[in-house]
């Protein structure tokens, strides 16, 4: 076969597998979010009898994955398997579900995002491998890394609903050389088929309308920008947060059935303390309060991130995305007077910039603010994003990294070699 003509149907194929791994990807994720939609509120009204059963799903989830799952769990391990190193087994869906579900269930604050990008990277990784033979006889290569790419763009959407910004992000977050660019077609055609099969399922994305806001004023612009200092010194915080709780849970406890147990039973007890559960659950009670102007208060966002970074150190999962936008929605809140801007619109920029500096991404979070929000917000999100990337200092949640998602060098000191102090993602799990 002549290789031009090859190289064109293997993009075709990939293209249409894309699709394929989105539409089960979609199914899938919809299903998992019908029924966070359900638990959610449930968990919510039973605040006070379900919380005391957190060290339960704690233990239960440990066991769990060290039963059956061999370390292959983790966004960290995800991220590894879009550059080649290992592959998501097919069951981690099921761990997802049971481990996530359960953990909201019980009023655990952490987020969804998390579970629904691996369950959409297990079902594009195990496409891969199973289509990965018939491919390489038109010359391609890398199947099951180009199509885990696609599945996690596919869970992203799914859940979130937000097309185009779950594209642009599974895309920075694992971008590597030329198979980033295999990935641009089928992470499309994967995003946008997920988005319409879990639409079909009922899912629909929780969106805000802004008020009138200038079209474009400079000095908004400039401000957006300071916001955004603020927005990517937060999502660094989250970043060391989400380390040094990680860090402290394994030292107290080697075990990680007891670390579990005993991190539920702590975080139980302090989530009751808290407000009476104010902030279980994913947060996005939170951001509608802060939306709506309700009482926010200024500690909120900081509060949020901790219990947040404790509960994914203890051992539980969920994801952290959506406490991103709830701490950052707080957050915009609370500055929204000093910076004399509007309260709505801080809202909207701090949900989209700590997205932003706590994932190392920065065209996802201005399209999921344009998704959720409006794009009539655009110019103050670019610039708020923008600040809020470069005041990350190329840190995140998933661990320190360039823009095109390769690990830093090292930094040399007087001619030594002597790392930042972080721990890379391959030791966190």
């Amino acid at each position: 076969m002549n290789r031009k003509i090859g190289a064109v149907l293997y993009h075709i194929a990939l293209a249409a597998l894309g699709a394929a791994v989105g539409a089960a990807s979609g199914a899938v994720c919809g299903v998992f979010g019908a029924g966070l939609n359900a638990i959610v509120p449930f968990a919510r009204g039973n605040f006070d009898t379900l919380v005391w059963f957190l060290p339960l799903a704690g233990g239960v989830t440990a066991v769990m994955f060290r039963l059956w799952g061999n370390k292959k769990q983790g966004m960290s391990y995800v991220l590894r398997s879009a550059r080649g190193e290992g592959s998501v087994p097919l069951r981690n869906v099921a761990f997802q579900f049971v481990g996530t579900w359960s953990a909201h269930l019980f009023c655990a604050s952490v987020g969804r995002e998390g579970a629904a990008m691996q369950i959409g990277a297990a079902v594009g990784g195990g496409a891969g491998n199973l289509f990965s033979r018939p491919l390489s006889r038109l010359g391609g290569k890398d199947a099951a890394r180009v199509l885990t790419v696609a599945g996690m763009a596919a869970g992203f959407s799914a859940l979130f609903m937000t097309p185009l910004a779950a594209f642009c992000f599974a895309l920075e977050v694992t971008f590597a050389g030329k198979v980033g660019f295999r990935a641009v077609l089928p992470s499309l055609t994967a995003a946008f088929a997920g988005f319409f099969v879990s639409g079909l399922i009922g899912t629909r994305a929780h969106t805000y309308v802004l008020p009138e806001i200038p079209v474009f004023d400079w000095l908004l612009v400039a401000k957006s920008a300071g916001l955004g200092v603020l927005f990517g010194l937060c999502g660094l915080f989250f970043s060391f947060a989400l380390r040094a709780m990680r860090a402290l849970f394994a030292r107290a406890a080697k075990n990680s059935v007891l670390r579990a147990a005993a991190g539920g039973v702590l975080l139980a007890c302090l989530l009751f303390l808290a407000y009476n559960g104010r902030y279980s659950g994913l947060g996005a009670d939170l951001v509608d309060a802060a939306f709506g102007g309700e009482q926010v208060y200024a500690w909120d966002w900081a509060v949020k991130i901790l219990f947040t970074a404790a509960t994914l150190g203890a051992g539980f999962i969920g994801g952290e995305v959506t406490t991103m936008f709830a701490a950052g929605s707080l957050l915009g809140a609370a500055l929204s007077d000093a910076f004399s801007v509007p309260p709505e619109l801080a809202v909207c920029l701090g949900y989209a910039a700590v997205f932003a500096s706590s994932t190392g991404t920065l065209i996802a979070p201005v399209l999921i603010g344009g998704e959720i929000f409006g794009f009539e917000a655009a110019p103050y999100l670019i610039a708020a994003c923008l600040f809020s990337y470069v005041f990350s200092f190329g840190f995140s949640v998933y661990g320190r990294k360039s823009f095109l998602g390769k690990p830093l060098p090292p930094l040399v000191l007087r001619g030594k070699k002597k790392r930042f102090p972080y721990t890379p993602m391959k030791k966190l799990y």
